[in-house]
């Protein structure tokens, strides 16, 4: 991680006293984050304001992998407020997206809240000329310090100039019908579903709510009392639910947005190694050919070979939907179960039991050595679905996690369609593996295995391991 001094970047956010509130100046010490095939680079042709902007430039080649920079505001927050995180952005040829993104920070360095723009303001793809977007915070005195910042996903080039921070001045007005009966909508959701549900002060979220809410017009402008529920759900300890706009919860539903398809292919010593990425759609049609494709794949290396063992990659599964990922590696999961979602209601705990045939694969392959050796390989990006597909593999015979910890992100998301058309994706049961242990947090490799540059450690790892007599 570099570090940039950007006086140039950014005029100086504004600072602004309201009563108790105080907002200073946004730092001039910006970081940006190296990705191998994307660049980083002032321009000062291009820009809004000063002399220079900021311009990130995507690989060639489409991938799910972002390039991201941001900056630490330290803020004086006493009472509940709502802020304005203001920037200019421009993009020419973007096939993924460009946005704004920020972290809320309390005391003790803990993240209690996050907001992606594209939550708010939607998609902003392709060539569009230098436009002002505005991301809207919920924060109270728990709030000490924000990361605020961008990225771009995908090809093409985005530029972010002209940032600032601004307090919106509490109103007087009630809000309307239209935004009361929304906040009740999220509030009731997450009250009856969420599993830290018995950890929230909904006494104190309600007043808040209703505070927050007033000047708010619209469903559109209430997204920052969704905003709010989720940094309570953030202290409570859920970094997993999330609301995932109307836009995106459509191309969820119809296609997988993930370009990075299945792989496998045999290498050394007569050893098939099958590479998952994430999978993100609800479609049919899309998951039954992802399912089908994963299958091909083992079909085809264990029809063709001797196979003596398989290397099932999950490092660069980041989740999505877990089912397709399941039904395709169901010849070496087996059939199951393969674990379970755990709810506790009232204290009452029940499980119910999930296996690998909610996507039906056609022609469904059997392995001609059903208790082959299994090494799987997990890492920081394995998360969410990443980390179900690799609990599938827990505790079955013959079977070996290799690599790093993963994400963290274990709990089981159900997903709610909001009267608005977005989804919330809300924590409502905890994961256990088919010996019914639960997992509440990271999982951690049977072999931890430290990265070596120039060389695939994990693999070189799981190698050793399948060829051991």
């Amino acid at each position: 991680m570099r570090n940039f001094f950007l006086t140039l970047i950014a005029s100086q956010i504004v600072s602004n006293c309201f009563g108790q509130v105080t907002l200073p100046p946004i730092p001039d010490s910006w970081k940006v984050t190296d990705r191998d095939g994307y660049v980083s680079a002032w321009d000062s042709i291009i820009k809004v304001s000063g002399d220079a902007s900021l311009r990130l430039t995507g690989p060639t080649v489409p991938e799910t992998k972002y390039l991201p920079f941001s900056q630490v505001v330290e803020i004086g927050i006493k009472k509940l407020s709502r802020i304005n995180i203001n920037a200019y952005i421009k993009t020419k040829d973007v096939t993924g997206t460009a946005t704004l993104w920020c972290q809320v920070w309390d005391e003790n360095n803990k993240q209690i809240g996050f907001q992606n723009a594209q939550a708010q303001i939607g998609t902003i793809s392709g060539t569009t000329d230098w436009k002002k977007y505005t991301m809207n915070l919920s924060v109270n005195a728990s709030a000490k310090k924000l990361l605020v910042g961008g990225y771009l996903m995908g090809t093409g080039n985005a530029w972010f100039d002209d940032f600032s921070l601004s307090y919106v001045e509490p109103s007087a007005v009630p809000a309307t019908k239209e935004v009361k009966t929304f906040a009740e909508e999220v509030s009731t959701i997450v009250k009856r579903n969420s599993i830290y549900t018995d950890s929230l002060n909904w006494t104190q979220i309600e007043t808040d709510l209703e505070e927050l809410s007033r000047g708010l017009e619209t469903v559109t402008q209430a997204k920052v009392l969704t905003d709010y529920i989720l940094q309570q759900l953030r202290k409570a300890g859920d970094n997993h639910s999330f609301v995932q706009p109307k836009v995106a919860a459509q191309q969820y539903a119809t296609k997988n947005s993930n370009p990075v398809p299945p792989q496998g292919n045999l290498i050394v010593n007569g050893i098939g190694y099958i590479s998952v990425p994430g999978f993100l759609s609800t479609s049919d049609t899309a998951m039954r050919s992802f399912s089908g494709k994963i299958q091909s794949l083992i079909r085809h290396l264990d029809t063709g070979n001797n196979i003596k063992g398989w290397i099932v990659d999950l490092r660069g599964n980041t989740g999505g939907n877990m089912w397709p990922m399941l039904a395709g590696l169901a010849p070496l999961t087996g059939a199951g179960p393969l674990g379970y979602f755990v709810q506790n209601v009232k204290g009452v705990e029940s499980k119910n039991v999930w296996n690998a045939d909610v996507v039906k694969v056609k022609n469904a392959y059997k392995l001609k050595k059903p208790d082959t050796k299994i090494a799987v390989l997990i890492g920081p990006r394995t998360s969410s679905s990443g980390e179900m597909t690799t609990v599938a593999f827990i505790g079955r015979s013959s079977t070996r996690l290799f690599g790093q910890p993963t994400g963290g992100y274990t709990s089981a998301n159900r997903r709610f369609i909001l009267s608005d058309g977005s989804n919330l994706l809300l924590a409502s049961s905890y994961v256990a593996d088919r010996n019914q242990k639960k997992y509440l947090n990271k999982i951690t490799p049977d072999e931890i295995v430290e990265p070596v540059p120039g060389l695939d450690a994990e693999v070189k790892a799981a190698e050793r391991w399948l060829l051991e007599k």
